[in-house]
C-alpha cells in the first residue's frame, strides 16, 4: 500500500484507485506527529512544538474537510486524501530530516546556505504533490489546485505558529 500512495510523490498513480485503511492512515498521522515533533523540537521548547504540530493536524483536517464538503463528494474521498497528504507529507519530512542535522553542522561554513535551498526546493516540491493531489482527485484545474495547496500551506504551517504567537506560548 504504501508503494501505491509513494507514486504520488513522483506524479505517478491515480488517487481514485487507492486503497483506504484507516489503520494506514493512523499510522501516517502518528509518523507525521512524531517526525513533526522531531523537527519543531529542536527549532522550539517541546511543548510549542506539540501544540505546534497538533494544530498543524487540526488544520489540516479543518482544510480538507472544508475541501471534501464544498465538491459535494461525502466522504468518499476524504480518508484517501488524507491520507495522501500525508504519506506525501511525511516523505518530504524524511527527505527533510538531514538538512536540519547539517544545516546545524554547516554554521559558519562556505555550505551553511546549501540546507536552505535543499528545503525550499522540498517546500515547493510539497507544494506540487498537494496541487497534483488536489486536481486529481477533486477535478480542479491546475489554477485552483495550486492556490489551494499554496493556502493550505500558509494556513497549516503559518496559521498554526500565528495560533500559538497570538495566545502568547
Amino acid at each position: 500500500m504504501l508503494k501505491d500512495y509513494i507514486q504520488l510523490c513522483w506524479f505517478k498513480g491515480e488517487p481514485h484507485d487507492l486503497p483506504v485503511d484507516r489503520k494506514f492512515l493512523w499510522i501516517n498521522i502518528s509518523l507525521y506527529l512524531l517526525f513533526g515533533l522531531f523537527i519543531q523540537a529542536n527549532i522550539s521548547d517541546p511543548i510549542e512544538a506539540f501544540l505546534q504540530v497538533f494544530l498543524e493536524i487540526l488544520i489540516t483536517l479543518i482544510f480538507m474537510s472544508v475541501i471534501v464538503l464544498k465538491k459535494d463528494e461525502g466522504f468518499y474521498n476524504f480518508e484517501r486524501f488524507l491520507t495522501a497528504i500525508l504519506v506525501c507529507e511525511n516523505f518530504i519530512y524524511v527527505l527533510g530530516l538531514p538538512l536540519a542535522f547539517w544545516f546545524i553542522f554547516a554554521k559558519g561554513s562556505a555550505v551553511e546556505t546549501y540546507p536552505i535551498y535543499i528545503a525550499g526546493f522540498l517546500v515547493f516540491w510539497s507544494l506540487a504533490i498537494i496541487a497534483y493531489l488536489l486536481k486529481e482527485l477533486f477535478e480542479f484545474s491546475w489554477q485552483i489546485s495550486t492556490s489551494l495547496s499554496i493556502l493550505y500551506f500558509l494556513l497549516t504551517y503559518l496559521g498554526s505558529l500565528g495560533l500559538l504567537l497570538a495566545i502568547g506560548i
